[in-house]
């Protein structure tokens, strides 16, 4: 057959290489990869799937294949490896893998492996299918495809992604296959290759597979496991499993053949909680989280049904119950509430009922439609026992997620109350169960596999980003709380950080109970100093300078007023994480030994983080609290992140609204201080001033373009000025100096009183205020200046505020600062007011006069070396008398 690549006498510099035996995936990807990079040629490594080479074979004269037994592999340049990361799984190509000056490029969409191979351009990605990656790429180039091309990359997504009904499919995915359909992908190809027909043999093996069948229960979970044994090879066994699964309708279906070969395992889940690939890693196989597979060579059915229970219970993990998704504490109120009273805590706690209790007793549950009802009949000041339901059904902590999801189903009501041992201790709604069920994105079943990445990269940078005594000091709180019986987590921006491995000694912790006790126990235990702030319930193990660890209680929170600061109330820890700015900083990690590392994330936090989102977590975010106006700036600039439209709209809101002026100074302050702190000032006040916000944050009647312009400058000035100090200045004291130098100093002091600006900071910038146009003036006039009028202009200064006249000053006044700084700072002299007293002058107002002239002097070069100087103190003191 004549070849389109691989002809006599060419010379392929570039191949394309998939693993060994591929599937349509693979083979998908392969074609892709040659659109991608002109003069590739892929090689086609053969196939078990009858489907994939019976395709092959047809069309490989159209596509631009090469005979790997043709290629000189002296002469490959470049590799590109599509649908693995496994140089183990590429043939002969993986000694070309290893050769200096061989470029790799990688398109994989399996997760991260041990073994995977370490390349620079490396564009894998967690998708459905690799094909789904290049194709994104194709479209972004504009590179034309064939109905023929499109159709086979068409395939190969469907055959990953179950024709995007498995759960690893993403939207990604689904906008490929779009695009592939548009540019003339053939149905009919799809439907002739993609269709499962058994041959004899493999009917027959289907047959013995489902006569042994067993369902296993793995705690909760039915998995459906066959085995049976060929006397011969058969083809593309792992087509049984898709029947077990598809036709039979079980979950999770494992295959256990015995060949002449070897044992073949194969395995398909449609679970998100069963990661199929992580079993069948304990037999050395590998795959999908939802298509696996594994060979043994010398193995027995027996010994690999053994093995295979005890793997399922170590990774199966158990189902969620009641007591793992309820909300506690729980909010409750008594039977002499009003039902008025009954309405306005649930509208201030956003709950749709109520428990009614006396004593953790459960008596009643009263909802908003009986709130309502009251209200329609004029009853609001009656007490809530008329109208509440009584003997509600409750469920015990065990209950698992099957029977609380059919018990609300059928029964139509939102809410039971979880009663342990007679006591009201939880209570599970609808949101409770469907968050549980679904994540927060409701069918994002992806969420399970992009939290176990996510505890990966926390792990990885909790072990290498952070000192040892911050690593020991987490891991005993940790163990100390579960042997407390407590739930400790850390929170907030200490796990966004680890995720996006960037150092980050603030480390929160938060415990599902009396964090304050706990804390007293945990200073204790490690032996450090203990702070505790009642009114919010936290605390502060002070262990050294450097570090700190605040521990609280799992609370929620409420704001009387906008901008006030807020009322708080123990709570769980998704209230606790609910009540927090963004999404970003609304995850936690497990501390306790026994899940270290695993993310919680009920808010959609991973996600944003993937895309580099700014998000508010309800719409009130900004009016309760304002100064997250200035946060979202600082953290669009730090993370190089954006916000989405809808909390950009909310903001700006807010700032319309004028909300940040109900906000105390102390508090603007503080948020202003943290963006000091931050490498780009400029831009994230830039941003503020895009949104309305920057006004709030400069002395009324500053010209605010001048201002940002000068932030730059000091922001570009103190790295150079700052060495030429003895001490270098606090950057942060420097930058705040800009904000007030440009208006009358009167203003300036109104601000630094208003922002609660103690010394100093607020000295240097009124002093800049003040002082701007005098110093400035004098500095830029051309005339010679002695250097002791220069050293008692600038003496008296700030150091902040040298910065600040340095940096907005031209290169005059500069060459006049650095002079100062570098010269005439460290100027004594080498006579005191001993040696006038010494000469009988007595101590008086006098003194600082002439020893200010001899400093002059000196200075000036009139009298150096003490003898000179002592002879012109002589001569000073008699002028004196």
């Amino acid at each position: 057959m004549t070849r389109r690549a691989g002809r006599s006498g060419e010379r392929v510099t570039q191949v394309v290489v998939g693993h060994a035996n591929p599937d349509f995936d693979s083979y998908g990807a392969l074609v892709a990869a040659t659109k991608l990079y002109p003069g590739a040629r892929a090689v086609f490594l053969g196939s078990q799937n009858a489907n994939v080479r019976e395709f092959h074979n047809l069309h490989e004269e159209f596509l631009a294949f090469v005979d790997l037994k043709s290629l000189e592999l002296s002469a490959i340049e470049r590799v590109i490896m599509v649908d693995t990361r496994d140089a183990s799984r590429v043939g002969e190509i993986g000694a070309v893998l290893a050769r200096p000056g061989v470029e790799v490029i990688v398109y994989d969409h399996h997760p991260p492996a041990e073994g995977d191979l370490a390349v620079a351009d490396d564009r894998s990605m967690t998708v459905g299918a690799a094909t789904s990656i290049l194709v994104h790429e194709i479209r972004e180039r504009g590179v034309a495809l064939t109905p023929l091309e499109a159709s086979v990359m068409l395939l190969g997504i469907h055959e990953d992604t179950g024709s995007l009904a498995y759960l690893s499919t993403t939207a990604y995915d689904a906008d490929a296959v779009a695009f592939l359909m548009a540019a003339g992908a053939d149905l009919e190809v799809l439907n002739q290759f993609m269709t499962r027909v058994l041959t004899a043999e493999q009917r027959s093996l289907l047959e013995r597979l489902l006569g042994a069948l067993e369902v296993w229960d793995i705690h909760g979970q039915q998995v459906a496991v066959g085995s049976a044994i060929s006397e011969e090879y058969v083809d593309s066994a792992s087509v049984l499993t898709h029947y077990i699964c598809e036709d039979l309708g079980y979950r999770v279906a494992i295959a256990v053949i015995g060949m002449p070969d070897r044992l073949h395992i194969v395995a398909r889940s449609r679970v998100a909680e069963v990661d199929i690939a992580a079993v069948l890693k304990h037999f050395g196989g590998g795959g999908h989280p939802q298509a696996a597979s594994a060979a043994i060579k010398g193995g027995s059915i027996p010994d690999a049904l053994t093995q295979l229970r005890r793997v399922l219970e170590i990774e199966v993990p158990p189902p969620l119950s009641a007591r793992d998704i309820m909300t506690a504490p729980v909010r409750t109120v008594s039977q002499d509430t009003t039902m008025e009273e009954a309405g306005r805590l649930m509208a201030t706690w956003g709950h749709g009922g109520l428990p009614v209790a006396e004593g953790g007793t459960l008596i009643g549950l009263v909802t908003r439609k009986d709130v309502d009802k009251a209200l329609r009949h004029g009853l609001a000041h009656a007490p809530l026992t008329g109208f509440m339901a009584r003997d509600p059904i409750t469920v015990g902590p065990a209950v698992d997620l099957g029977e609380l999801e059919r018990l609300l189903g059928r029964s139509g009501i939102g809410r039971v109350p979880v009663i342990d041992e007679g006591q009201l201790v939880g209570i599970v709604t609808r949101k409770d169960l469907l968050r549980a069920e679904h994540g927060e994105a409701y069918l994002d079943r992806g969420v399970i596999r992009e939290r176990n990445a996510a505890s990966r990269r926390f792990m990885d940078s909790f072990e290498h980003l952070l000192p040892e005594d911050v690593r020991a000091a987490v891991r005993t709180i940790g163990a100390l709380a579960d042997e407390s019986g407590l739930r400790s987590h850390v929170v907030g921006g200490f796990v966004r950080d680890m995720l996006l491995g960037r150092p980050n000694l603030d480390v929160d912790i938060v415990v599902e109970g009396d964090g304050l006790a706990f804390a007293e126990k945990a200073a204790d235990v490690l032996g450090y100093r203990l702070r505790v702030h009642r009114r919010f319930g936290t605390a502060v193990l002070v262990a050294s300078k450097t570090l700190h660890i605040d521990i609280t209680s799992a609370r929620t929170e409420y704001y009387t007023r906008p901008g006030a600061l807020p009322t708080v109330e123990r709570s769980s820890l998704r209230q606790d994480l609910f009540r927090r700015d963004f999404s970003i900083n609304a995850m936690a990690a497990c501390i306790s030994p026994e899940c270290f590392g695993v993310i919680a994330d009920p808010f959609g936090g991973l996600t944003d983080l993937e895309r580099g989102v700014v998000r508010s977590l309800h719409s009130l975010s900004f009016v309760e609290d304002p100064t997250r106006v200035l946060r979202a700036a600082r953290f669009e600039e730090r993370y190089g992140f954006h916000m989405d439209a809808s909390t950009t709209a909310l903001l700006r809101q807010a700032v319309d609204m004028e909300m940040l002026d109900e906000v105390s100074g102390a508090r603007i302050r503080e948020e202003l201080l943290d963006i000091m702190d931050e490498e780009h000032v400029a831009t994230i006040l830039r941003r503020l001033e895009e949104v309305g916000a920057f006004a709030n944050l400069v002395p009324e009647g500053a010209n605010r373009a001048r201002v940002l312009d000068e932030v730059a400058l000091v922001t570009a000035a103190y790295p150079t000025l700052s060495r030429l100090f003895a001490r270098p200045p606090r950057r942060r004291v420097s930058l705040v100096v800009p904000l007030a130098a440009s208006v009358p100093r009167l203003n300036a002091e109104r601000w630094t009183r208003r922002m609660r600006f103690g010394r100093e900071y607020g000295v240097p910038a009124t002093t800049a205020a003040e002082r701007r146009e005098s110093v400035l003036g004098m500095l830029r006039d051309r005339r010679k200046m002695r250097d002791s009028r220069l050293y008692f202009m600038l003496q008296p200064l700030p150091e902040e505020t040298l910065i600040y006249f340095w940096a907005v000053g031209g290169a005059l006044e500069r060459e006049r600062i650095e002079r100062y700084l570098t010269v005439l700072a460290g100027v004594k002299t080498a006579v005191s007011g001993d040696d006038l007293s010494a000469l009988g002058l007595a101590p008086g107002p006098g003194y600082s006069a002439i020893l200010a002239q001899a400093l002059a002097d000196r200075l000036d070069g009139k009298a150096v070396g003490r003898e000179a100087e002592l002879a012109n103190l002589k001569r000073l003191a008699r002028a004196g008398r």
